[in-house]
């Protein structure tokens, strides 16, 4: 499994003759992109209650992923690509730890989060932007393919416990409180 990974990362590295502006989007990609993800989020989140419901469960679930994350590369700390010696690292990460991809499990998170939407364009979009960020971290140097798989499917994972288990049941709970069934009669009373 490690040959594959190691072929197949020497293969998305972005090598010494690569354009600049390959490098440079690839970078926004992984600096820049994540940002923007959760920004379009929480602007849609402020129009729509749907979109809050996402909000909230893209929220958790990121969170969910960083500790997740953190706990699993401080138990079993495997070592990037430059640890190795294997291809460019164009942007410094030292030899910290780098499984699971923390970028893309948090890009990934927060685009699952959006399956909970009545809607599948927000989601399919969002999953484009993950799978670009994922791209970047390899392209980058940063990762190896198997740290950004594993991430996706931790962040699946996570986005689906998540909604299921706290956003969903949480819902109810507001839509059910005696005080949000009060302001709702005194709209409707206005109307």
């Amino acid at each position: 499994m490690q040959a594959l990974d190691f072929a197949l990362f020497s293969w998305i590295n972005a090598s010494a003759s690569a354009p600049a502006w390959s490098l440079r989007f690839a970078m926004f990609a992984s600096d820049v992109l994540p940002a923007l993800l959760a920004l379009s989020i929480a602007a849609a989140a402020a129009f729509d209650r749907r979109w809050r419901h996402a909000f909230f469960t893209a929220l958790v679930s990121v969170l969910v992923v960083w500790l997740v994350v953190n706990v699993f590369r401080s138990v079993l700390p495997f070592p990037r690509p430059a640890f190795y010696g294997l291809g460019i690292q164009w942007v410094p990460q030292g030899v910290r730890p780098g499984f699971p991809s923390l970028h893309a499990a948090g890009t990934f998170a927060a685009a699952f989060s959006l399956w909970c939407l009545p809607w599948r364009t927000p989601m399919r979009l969002a999953l484009v932007a993950a799978v670009v960020v994922a791209w970047s971290r390899l392209y980058l140097g940063l990762h190896f393919p198997t740290d950004v798989t594993a991430a996706a499917i931790l962040a699946a994972l996570v986005s689906i416990v998540v909604e299921r288990g706290i956003s969903r049941p949480a819902g109810r709970a507001v839509s059910r409180s005696p005080r949000l069934r009060l302001l709702r009669r005194a709209r409707i009373g206005r109307a």
